[in-house]
């Protein structure tokens, strides 16, 4: 069985040390994940080893750079990425627009999205993703 190399952000300390360990515990495949709380400093690392990277996991709002920039830079360089993105933003509303995180990352195309806390079966779903 091959390694997966994953790359997560969040910018909570702790969401992004809980995402790698709930991976790595709950994972069919064993994964080298480096976790990240600055998605700037995961897009460098991306840059220098995109080729070996199979998966990113990231928040959607971030104060550095939003989950959508960073998808948007993460697909110039590797179109193919598998992105999944986790927010608590999911269902955020605006006067009379709903679920506008929704919308925009429809527009983006991840390959799962999940909403805070994570649903029961998120680490099979990323596992199928992975296959």
């Amino acid at each position: 069985m091959n390694t997966k190399r994953i790359l997560t952000v969040d910018d909570y300390p702790l969401a992004a040390y809980t995402t790698k360990r709930t991976i790595q515990v709950f994972s069919k495949f064993k994964c080298d994940i480096q976790e990240f709380e600055n998605p700037l400093i995961l897009l460098e690392v991306f840059k220098n080893e995109f080729k070996n990277i199979d998966l990113i996991v990231t928040d959607f709002e971030m104060p550095e750079m939003k989950g959508n920039e960073l998808i948007l830079r993460l697909r110039e360089i590797k179109p193919d990425i598998k992105i999944v993105v986790i927010s608590a933003w999911l269902d955020s509303t605006t006067g009379n627009d709903k679920h506008l995180v929704e919308v925009e990352l429809k527009t983006l195309k991840p390959d799962l999205v999940f909403s805070k806390p994570f649903p029961k079966n998120w680490v099979k779903q990323l596992d199928d993703l992975l296959e």
